[in-house]
C-alpha cells in the first residue's frame, strides 16, 4: 500500500528544480531592476563604482550557483536559503547608496520575501523578515539617536514598514503550501492504482529500473514475483464486476500481510501483480512466492450470501541470474508464472 508522502522539496528533486528556476529569474529579475535604477538615476562616479561594483560580485555570484556549481552538487534547500540572505545584503547595499529609509529602491525587499515563502517555508521567512527589519534599524541609525532608535514611536515605524512584509509572506506560504499539497496529489494519484492503492505499472517500472542500477553498481540481489488471479474472470461472469473488484482488493490486503514493508507490491495489469523483493535471493523469493499463493488460498469474502476464494500462479525470476535487464527479468518472471498456471490445471484435471 502507499502511504500518503510527506512533501518536501528535500524529498522531491523535481519540485526543488521547479522552484530554483524560479529563484534564478526572481534574481535576474533584481539585477535588471538594479541595472535600470543605475542607468536612469543621478548619481555621483564614486556611488556609482561603488553600485556598479555590488551588481558585478552579485551577477558573479548567481553565475558560480546556478550555472558552474551545477556539475559539481545538486540543487539544494540550503542554496536557496543562501541566495536569498544573499539577495537581502545586495538590496541593503543599494539602500545604503541610494537614500536609505528614502531610498525607491527600499521595496525591493519583498523579492527576498517571496523567494523565501515559496520555497523556504514559514519559520525562514520570518527570521528573513528579522534579518530585513534589522537592516532597517542599521539603516536608520544616523538619522536619530540611539534612545531614540529603541524607542516607542521608532518600534512603530518599524513594524507598520515590515507589516505588509510579514502579510506578504504569510499568504505566499499559504499559496505555495496549497502548490505542494496539489503537487503530492497529482504525483500520489499517477504512482497509485485507484482500486487497490497499490503501486500502478508506471511506478512499478520506475522502481524496478532503480533497482537495476543498483543492481549494476555493485554486488547487488533483487528478486520479483508476478502473479496472476486463477479464476478472476469466472468471478465476474458468475458475481459480476463488483465482487470482481472486491477479490482484487482482498488479493492486494493479502500483499500486504505476507510482504515486509520495503517490498513493492503493483497491479501490474488486469488481474496481473508484481512485487519486487530488495536484496531477496531466488530461494528467499521463492518461499515468499509459495507463502503468498497459502494465504490466498486460506482467505476469502462473502459476497451476496456466496463465499468467493481464489487461487494465483505466481513465477519468480531474479537478478542478476535471470535476466540483466528489466524486460529479460519480466519476462522470465512472466513465463514461469504461465508455467505455473498449466501445471496448476494439469493437477486440477487429474
Amino acid at each position: 500500500m502507499i502511504k500518503e508522502p510527506f512533501f518536501s522539496l528535500n524529498k522531491d528533486p523535481n519540485a526543488l528544480r521547479g522552484f530554483y528556476r524560479t529563484v534564478a529569474e526572481i534574481e535576474w529579475l533584481l539585477l535588471l531592476l538594479m541595472m535600470f535604477y543605475l542607468v536612469v538615476g543621478q548619481f555621483d562616479e564614486d556611488i556609482k563604482i561603488f553600485l556598479l561594483a555590488g551588481l558585478c560580485a552579485y551577477a558573479a555570484f548567481v553565475m558560480v550557483f546556478h550555472y558552474l556549481l551545477i556539475f559539481f552538487t545538486k540543487d539544494k534547500v540550503w542554496k536557496l536559503a543562501l541566495e536569498s540572505w544573499v539577495m537581502i545584503l545586495l538590496i541593503t547595499w543599494f539602500v545604503w547608496h541610494t537614500g536609505k529609509h528614502n531610498s525607491p529602491l527600499l521595496n525591493l525587499y519583498f523579492l527576498p520575501i517571496i523567494t523565501s515563502a515559496l520555497a523556504l517555508g514559514r519559520l525562514t521567512t520570518i527570521l528573513e523578515v528579522l534579518l530585513i527589519g534589522t537592516c532597517y534599524v542599521y539603516l536608520g541609525k544616523n538619522d536619530v539617536s540611539f534612545d531614540e532608535l529603541f524607542s516607542l514611536k521608532q518600534g512603530s515605524v518599524l513594524l507598520a514598514w515590515l507589516f505588509p512584509m510579514l502579510l506578504v509572506g504569510y499568504v505566499t506560504t499559504m499559496l505555495s503550501g496549497d502548490i505542494y499539497q496539489a503537487f503530492s496529489l497529482i504525483k500520489t494519484t499517477a504512482q497509485t492504482d485507484e482500486l487497490t492503492n497499490l503501486f500502478s505499472r508506471r511506478a512499478f517500472m520506475e522502481l524496478l529500473g532503480k533497482q537495476f542500477q543498483q543492481g549494476r553498481r555493485g554486488k547487488y540481489i533483487f528478486s520479483l514475483i508476478m502473479a496472476d488471479l486463477d479464476n478472476f474472470k469466472t468471478v465476474n461472469d458468475i458475481y459480476g464486476h463488483e465482487a470482481g473488484d472486491l477479490l482484487l482488493q482482498t488479493l492486494a490486503s493479502n500483499f500486504h500481510r505476507c510482504l515486509r514493508g520495503c517490498d513493492s507490491t503493483a497491479r501490474y495489469g488486469g488481474d496481473e501483480f508484481t512485487v519486487l523483493l530488495p536484496n531477496t535471493s531466488l530461494e528467499t523469493a521463492e518461499m515468499v512466492a509459495k507463502r503468498l499463493q497459502e494465504t490466498i488460498i486460506a482467505s476469502g469474502f462473502s459476497y451476496n450470501g456466496n463465499a468467493i476464494t481464489t487461487t494465483i500462479s505466481v513465477g519468480v525470476a531474479s537478478f542478476p541470474q535471470h535476466g540483466d535487464t528489466e524486460e529479460a527479468l519480466l519476462r522470465h518472471a512472466d513465463e514461469a508464472m504461465y508455467a505455473n498456471k498449466r501445471k496448476s490445471k494439469k493437477q486440477a484435471a487429474q
